[in-house]
Formats: C-alpha cells, sequence, structure tokens
C-alpha cells in the first residue's frame, strides 16, 4: 500500500493506494485508491519512455518525502488515453508522483524544472495530421 498524504493533485481526499503491474501491458500500471471511492490511474515509471527525462525536486518535497539520494524513489506519471481509435495517449510530465522507497510514502509534485515539460506529453499519437494540434 502507498500513502499519500496530501492526495493528489484535484484529489486531495484520496491518501490510499495500490500500485500494481497491468498484466500483458508492460510497463504499464495501475495505481488504485483503496477505501469508498474506486478511481484507478494508468502510471507508469518515466525512463521506460523517456530517456531524458529529468526530474528537479523541490527541497521541500524531498524534506517532507525523506528523500536523501535519487535511488530512494520510485517515479511515476500518470497516463491518459484520449482516444483508443485512432490511438492518442499522452503523459503527465509536469506532475509526477515521487514515492519513498522505504516508506512507501509519496506525494505528487510540480517539477522544480516543468518548464521543460508538458502535461501532455504525446507516447503514441496516430491521430491524423490535422487533429494533432489539439
Amino acid at each position: 500500500m502507498i500513502e499519500l498524504p496530501f492526495g493528489l493533485i484535484g484529489l486531495a481526499h484520496l491518501k490510499h493506494f495500490e500500485l500494481t503491474p497491468v498484466q500483458g501491458v508492460f510497463p504499464l500500471m495501475r495505481l488504485a485508491s483503496i477505501g469508498q471511492e474506486q478511481i484507478q490511474f494508468l502510471v507508469l515509471e518515466p525512463h521506460e519512455a523517456l530517456k531524458n527525462y529529468e526530474i528537479e525536486l523541490r527541497d521541500e518535497d524531498t524534506d517532507s518525502l525523506g528523500i536523501s539520494a535519487p535511488d530512494d524513489c520510485l517515479v511515476i506519471n500518470i497516463v491518459t488515453i484520449h482516444s483508443e481509435s485512432p490511438q492518442y495517449v499522452t503523459l503527465n510530465l509536469i506532475g509526477p508522483i515521487v514515492i519513498n522507497r522505504h516508506t512507501l510514502v509519496g506525494k505528487q509534485v510540480i517539477l522544480e524544472n516543468s518548464e521543460r515539460y508538458t502535461t501532455n506529453h504525446a507516447l503514441v499519437d496516430d491521430r491524423p495530421s490535422a487533429s494533432r494540434s489539439s
């Protein structure tokens, strides 16, 4: 179980989650809330999809999570499936969820270097080229 004491951005009331692999769809994982309100998100570790993604965390975020070294944290990003046919799938690179691997306490953060990224980084975009600007 993963605890997000501050919840997710826009969903502060959701604090407890389970992270599980999605069978047959590596590298996707499922982040599912535990409790009365059942909400699920597809997530993935960004290094599985992006080679040049470099996160800079604010000191207040590393301090609140007790992170002292890069190996202390698991970083996951929320995937959004906008359409299946044509397929259009994006990744939120600005607001990853950072989890302390030792305590399993995490927080959705806004990156210190967020200006380098977008909330809609295309993972798959099979839309006609005229539709890609939306």
